[in-house]
């Protein structure tokens, strides 16, 4: 009987062995599958990232490359305005602040010396008025002043702010009377200028200057910060040629208006045959002489410029990049 319990015991035994060896292999066997799924996972993530990374690396190439092009921009465009501004010559980023009298005496001289100044040339100021037909009336009195854009304060001078524009117009005055020879004539119709200030615009009244959207400005671009001028005379074509000839930088000219007489005298504008005394035969005329034209100028004197780029970068960019990222992208600017 014992050996029949040994002989049936022995395959129960062996069968509950390799059912323990078989469970023992199972979970073996599912922590490796676990595992390799797991490894599946971190190489598909691996890959992604990879992906990922590629994409910011060939963004950031192109950023780089953006970068090197906006500095070299920025270089090449610091450099074209510095030059085109004279810094050192500029009068109005010269200019220092003055008291009140000392604006009123530099004002006053101003206006002395240009009052003197054309009327040395014999140079008419203002337009001209319409002759009178009755000749026996009283001859209507010759303006003693002329503002050249001051006309309005009648001895009552503000404190301007730093950037008065008066030395502009004394410049402005001399490039007029050097286009013309010095026994030739014409008439100065206007000048109107911008205001210096809040004081100054509540009494510059018809002298200033108001903006004409049709004029284009380099300022419209608001990276530059300028004055504006218009300059109304009369004169010839050569005169006015000369007269832009002298607006170099910082003055841009910006707009230009010829008008021409309505009304042709008949000596210069009917009159198409022309005796010659010399040949004793007639001379035919040119149908269009260089009559005098009125000349509308606008000019655009530029005094400041974006200088601080460095800190304008830096301001935009200090929250979101650390102290060494942001050195590298400035490098490119310096």
């Amino acid at each position: 009987m014992k050996k029949i319990f040994i002989l049936f015991s022995i395959p129960i035994i062996t069968f509950i062995v390799i059912l323990l060896i078989s469970f023992s292999k199972q979970n073996a066997v599912q922590e490796k599958l676990d595992k390799l799924k797991s490894l599946n996972q971190s190489i598909n993530q691996s890959s992604t990232d990879l992906k990922i990374e590629k994409l910011f690396a060939n963004e950031l190439n192109l950023v780089t490359a953006d970068l090197v092009d906006l500095s070299l921009r920025a270089k090449s465009q610091k450099k074209f305005w510095d030059e085109f501004i004279s810094t050192d010559l500029n009068i109005v980023s010269n200019h220092t602040s003055q008291s009140s009298s000392s604006v009123n005496t530099e004002i006053t001289k101003l206006l002395s010396f240009l009052n003197r100044s054309f009327e040395n040339r014999k140079i008419k100021l203002g337009p001209n008025k319409i002759n009178n037909l009755n000749m026996f009336a009283a001859e209507s009195p010759k303006p003693t002043r002329y503002g050249f854009g001051f006309a309005a304060y009648d001895g009552f001078w503000p404190s301007f702010d730093r950037e008065e524009a008066n030395n502009l117009i004394k410049e402005i005055c001399e490039f007029l009377l050097d286009s013309y020879e010095t026994n030739e004539n014409f008439n100065l119709l206007s000048i109107k200028r911008e205001s210096a200030g809040d004081e100054d615009s509540k009494h510059i009244g018809e002298n200033q200057y108001l903006a004409n959207p049709e004029i284009k400005l380099l300022r419209d671009s608001g990276l530059i910060d300028s004055y504006i001028f218009e300059v109304v005379f009369t004169g010839k074509t050569q005169n006015i040629r000369s007269f832009i000839n002298q607006l170099r930088p910082p003055y841009s000219l910006r707009s230009i208006k010829v008008e021409r007489p309505t009304a042709v005298d008949n000596e210069t504008g009917m009159n198409f045959f022309e005796d010659s005394p010399n040949s004793g035969q007639t001379d035919i005329l040119p149908i269009i002489r260089d009559i005098t034209s009125t000349f509308t100028i606008i000019v655009e004197y530029i005094f400041a410029v974006p200088s601080d780029l460095i800190t304008q970068i830096q301001e935009d960019l200090s929250e979101e990049f650390d102290r060494d990222e942001l050195e590298v992208v400035l490098q490119e600017f310096k």
